[in-house]
């Protein structure tokens, strides 16, 4: 009995070996990815070596309907349908920057023929003094059809929230992603600061991972794992 045990669990052990696999990428060069109107470096920001992602100087055009003028740098190489993208991040606005602009940082993924789903942060909105502000610190988006403008339109409040966020600062994200629904975590907390319980995309789609800057953002990357499950 003891050896039907054994044989069992090495049995299950291994299968779930086969279906779960973390690789990780330090992001501290640009081989294997390909860039979507964006201009990537190496640079050493706040002591670690990172990716510095800003979007290309003679970029023009509206980046809230299609997806001609997405602003990311694509990793090519990751298949990514279900499991957890773990990365660190720091955004800030450019030097010049209007007064909108908040150092909008991000992560997409499932990103196929130029369409995704996606987390970013918006810093500088963590600590305002307005309430109404502060709930836009963290959103969810979907390229083409739903950026965050036509989701606030049509389900106010729904996909964007508050968190705890500093300008500029290294800010560790999580985002955990089982068919057609997302979590983003922030700094290892234990609950989640947004859910999507309906990932416009659907449930079955797989693509790529992307790091996401805006225009107005001077955006940093280190440390990527993906857990795939």
């Amino acid at each position: 009995m003891k050896n039907l045990l054994l044989l069992v669990s090495v049995l299950f052990g291994a299968h779930v070996f086969a279906e779960s696999y973390t690789s990780s990428w330090p992001l501290v060069g640009t081989e294997n990815t390909q860039a979507h109107n964006v201009i990537a470096k190496p640079m050493r920001y706040h002591s670690f070596d990172s990716l510095n992602v800003v979007t290309t100087p003679d970029l023009k055009g509206p980046q809230e309907g299609g997806c001609d003028n997405c602003t990311y740098l694509e990793l090519k190489g990751i298949e990514f349908k279900n499991g957890t993208i773990e990365i660190e991040v720091a955004g800030k606005p450019l030097p010049n920057s209007p007064d909108w602009a908040r150092g909008f940082v991000g992560v997409i993924f499932r990103v196929h023929d130029d369409s995704f789903e996606g987390f970013y942060i918006r810093p500088l909105n963590s600590n305002s003094r307005s309430q109404l502000q502060r709930n836009h610190s963290v959103q969810y988006f979907s390229k083409p059809g739903y950026p965050w403008h036509v989701l606030r339109e049509q389900s106010p409040g729904k996909y964007e929230s508050w968190a705890p966020l500093v300008s500029g600062e290294w800010t560790r994200l999580r985002i955990e992603v089982s068919g057609g629904k997302a979590e983003l975590y922030i700094n290892g907390a234990i609950e989640p600061s947004l859910v999507v319980n309906e990932l416009k995309l659907g449930a079955d789609r797989s693509g790529t991972i992307g790091l996401y800057s805006e225009r107005t953002s001077d955006a940093y990357f280190r440390n990527l794992v993906v857990t795939h499950r």
